[in-house]
């Protein structure tokens, strides 16, 4: 018998050994795995449906300032998102998610992202260890975690007194056994089908929100881990992170009892402890309990949430800042203009940096594919992720506070039976709307109403543009209409990207340039690309008659 026991108490030690091994194991493959992956792009990619529950954080924290959709597709900030996305949890894929969107107008904010993210980038150990304590507690495929935290929130359940009193009335039926063995041995199987079919039916309704409990308690968990580390550079956070935790004791206590806690369906142990749960429903009253608790201690949990999301973020902007290489941080003035430096767009390859200084509006011209829209794209970004997360891809930045808006990359609205043009207008009437005095608006515009003929279409832009210059705004247009800068040149500052055309290719060097475009190329393209000669040599006798005439031939 005594031998028995110690082989049973060494078994016990072996397997709560090995249990420690494992879990040691599995953090430290992890944090192999998260120092391998900084400075590098990101390896995941985000689904369309996962992108839309993103937006579920961001929208419940909306602010004046918030980048709307239309600047956020112009800008292809969902690629940017992808790129900077190396968050190792859910919580802090959704904060950067909103983040980005969420302009900041007062520094101080600023600064400490700044803090913390030069921090995360000199200590190695303190960067990983925190990240892998991330990524222990998970990513959520498709869906988010805030808006799961709502579901819970608003879900509707029985309670656990249903399943408490088929509890009491199976165990008094097995008491009647031996008071009243045939009538207590039926009653006992009444009972015992009675609270199998009653779970089921019970769990059903329940399942998703198992899910929900589990990842809590997964990050829970985690998080306590977490503020064992000893970091003073982060005490404050981490801090927070211990007071809020502890308001969840009792909801952590026994959460093994919930199923969806433990994946490994193949364990005998958890085996057996199914078959108990269908028997005695310990896992839906616990989910009860554990369900209370949350709704009792909700700040605390969104507390928990926005702390990890900006610790885990500032992680992935640091990895950002390695991966891009020349970065700054920004110098933010009173002075309503943007001067830069070497500045680049993330997402080209082999960018050629540009270099500028806009106290007034400006106006772009050039060929087409020559520049322009990229370099609105460029300076847009850049003033973006200086408000967001202090950061600017340049030698040098400096800037205000800005509104930040565009109208580049629109489509015609055939679902709504609405024209190129009527977008249009209603994109930029969208931002003039937005103008006040403030927080100066900064305005990107791609090829200002190109949705109309010549005439009215260089009639109306000139007075929106002048509006925009003479309004609390920095207002960046791109234009092929040469008229425009010389009917603006008192209110915009003129640049240019120009190329050079041999006689069979285009050589575009990207570097922006002092004033207007002065080369015309299209017709000199059209040859290039093989157009028969008599378009060609037809094309070119009609533009130059034009330019002598300032009429046009009548075919």
């Amino acid at each position: 018998m005594e031998v028995a026991l110690i082989v049973f108490v060494a078994i016990l030690a072996l397997l709560f050994a090995k249990g420690i091994y494992d879990k040691k194991k599995s953090f430290k493959k992890l944090y192999a795995k998260v120092d391998y992956a900084y400075g590098k792009i990101p390896d995941k990619k985000l689904s369309s449906e996962k992108i839309e529950a993103l937006k579920y954080y961001f929208k419940e924290h909306s602010t004046e300032y918030d980048i709307d959709d239309i600047t956020w597709n112009d800008l292809s900030m969902d690629n940017l998102y992808n790129l900077m996305n190396s968050c190792s949890s859910a919580y802090g894929e959704e904060y950067l998610y909103a983040l980005l969107r969420t302009p900041e107008m007062n520094e101080e904010k600023l600064k400490e992202r700044g803090r913390l993210i030069y921090i995360f980038s000199k200590n190695r150990e303190m960067r990983n260890t925190f990240s892998t304590h991330f990524a222990n507690m998970g990513i959520m495929k498709n869906i988010s975690v805030f808006e799961y935290m709502g579901n819970l929130k608003s879900a509707t359940l029985e309670g656990a007194g249903i399943h408490i009193f088929l509890d009491f009335l199976l165990a008094l039926a097995v008491a009647y056994i031996f008071m009243n063995p045939p009538f207590g041995i039926i009653a006992s199987v009444i009972m015992l089908f009675a609270n199998i079919i009653t779970y089921f039916k019970y769990k059903t309704k329940v399942e998703n929100y198992f899910v929900i409990i589990a990842f809590i308690i997964r990050s829970l968990d985690s998080a306590k881990k977490l503020t064992s580390e000893k970091y003073d550079e982060v005490q404050d956070y981490t801090d927070r992170l211990k007071y809020c935790i502890k308001q969840f004791n009792g909801m952590r206590h026994g959460a093994w009892l919930v199923s969806s806690t433990n994946t490994n369906s193949s364990d005998l142990g958890q085996i057996m402890l199914d078959y108990v749960r269908m028997i005695f429903h310990i896992d839906l009253i616990k989910f009860n309990f554990m369900y209370n608790t949350f709704l009792n201690k909700e700040k605390a949990f969104y507390e928990i949430f926005e702390t990890i999301g900006l610790l885990d973020s500032m992680i992935a902007v640091a990895s950002f800042r390695e991966l891009m290489g020349r970065n700054c941080t920004p110098v933010f003035g009173s002075e309503k203009k943007i001067k830069a430096d070497g500045m680049f767009h993330p997402l080209v390859e082999d960018p050629v940096p540009s270099s500028f200084t806009a106290d007034k509006s400006i106006l772009l011209t050039g060929s087409n594919a020559s520049g322009k829209s990229t370099f609105l794209k460029t300076v847009a970004i850049n003033q973006l992720l200086s408000q967001t997360v202090y950061t600017a891809l340049a030698k040098s930045y400096e800037t205000t506070f800005f509104n930040i808006m565009s109208s580049m990359a629109l489509k015609d609205d055939i679902i709504g039976g609405q024209s190129y043009y009527i977008v249009e207008i209603r994109s930029l009437k969208r931002i003039i709307e937005r103008i006040n005095e403030k927080v100066p608006v900064l305005v990107f515009i791609d090829e200002v109403l190109k949705g109309t003929n010549t005439l009215e279409r260089i009639a109306a832009s000139s007075r929106i543009l002048l509006s925009l210059a003479t309004s609390n705004s920095i207002c960046f247009a791109a234009t092929h209409d040469i008229e425009l800068t010389f009917i603006l040149e008192n209110y915009y500052k003129n640049f240019h990207f120009e190329e050079q055309v041999s006689e069979n290719e285009v050589i575009f060097d990207y570097t922006l340039r002092d004033g207007r475009a002065v080369t015309r190329n299209a017709i000199k393209l059209l040859s290039i690309l093989g157009y028969p000669d008599e378009i060609i040599e037809s094309a070119t006798d009609m533009a130059q008659s034009y330019l002598n005439t300032n009429e046009w031939k009548v075919l």
